[in-house]
């Protein structure tokens, strides 16, 4: 898909100064990382391959700047000519900017004997090669600012200890953890103005529609998960949306590359 602009919310407001970016952010928790994030001082970039005019609605209401894409992250190459184009774009100072990295992909579930290119391929794509691709655009592109940057990896307890089904999406997710800390390596050096700090979250089991998409699925831990959702111990998105949010602004972020949202 061809990278598409679908609306935009301006404001004068010269206090909008910390860029974030924003993946996946039409839906479940990004959607939910957006409404915490519509707060003075920031500047969103939104992008996921599908609408939300009622987020579009209450981000234009909230005075926040915000821009709004179409893209279909699972094209890495495209996902980061896109974002290199936007970055590109921006002429105005900003004290930080970061890139979260929320998109992502739950199937293929099922044995490790029926993993298939027509769907394994699509999945690491999405949840992987894109993420890796975006990072590279954002630092490269970003490095112009001259101010503190960030990036963070939406990641999964699955990335940590295996869940019997889905191999992909924790093979997927661990890769990602391990790119955080790859991140983090190559710019330990790196001087104030191209300071980055990188960190891989595990939001915990949040009530999105991905969660649902695992409850229907056909895999030996089902049980938990629909157990979960039955007796109310699912996260909702918005508190978890505002504990990351306010994670992002901790003095101390990134000292912990890979990290869990219900230990911080």
């Amino acid at each position: 898909m061809t990278a598409a602009p679908m609306s935009a919310t301006s404001s004068a407001n010269p206090s909008a100064t910390h860029l974030i970016v924003v993946t996946g952010a039409s839906r479940g928790l990004g959607a939910a990382l957006v409404r915490a994030l519509l707060v003075p001082g920031n500047h969103l970039v939104c992008v996921s391959r599908s609408r939300n005019p009622e987020l579009e609605q209450e981000a234009a209401a909230s005075g926040v700047p915000v821009a709004w894409h179409l893209q279909d992250l699972s094209q890495p190459m495209q996902a980061a000519t896109w974002l290199a184009s936007v970055l590109d774009a921006v002429d105005e100072p900003h004290a930080s900017a970061t890139l979260i990295l929320n998109a992502g992909v739950i199937e293929p579930i099922g044995p490790i004997t029926q993993l298939h290119e027509s769907t394994l391929v699509p999945h690491l794509l999405t949840n992987l090669a894109a993420p890796m691709t975006m990072t590279g655009a954002f630092l490269e592109r970003s490095e112009r600012y001259g101010c503190p940057r960030k990036v963070l990896a939406i990641s999964s307890g699955a990335a940590r200890r295996p869940v019997e089904g889905w191999s992909a999406y924790c093979a997927g997710k661990a890769g990602l953890d391990m790119f955080m800390r790859s991140v983090n390596a190559e710019y330990a050096g790196a001087d104030a103005a191209r300071a980055v700090r990188a960190v891989a979250l595990a939001p915990g089991v949040v009530d999105t529609g991905m969660q649902a998409t695992i409850r229907d699925a056909d895999f030996a831990q089902v049980q938990r998960f629909r157990d979960l959702k039955e007796n109310d111990q699912l996260a909702s998105p918005d508190d978890t949306a505002k504990r990351i949010a306010a994670y992002l602004n901790r003095p101390d972020f990134g000292a912990t590359e890979i990290d869990d949202i219900r230990n911080a």
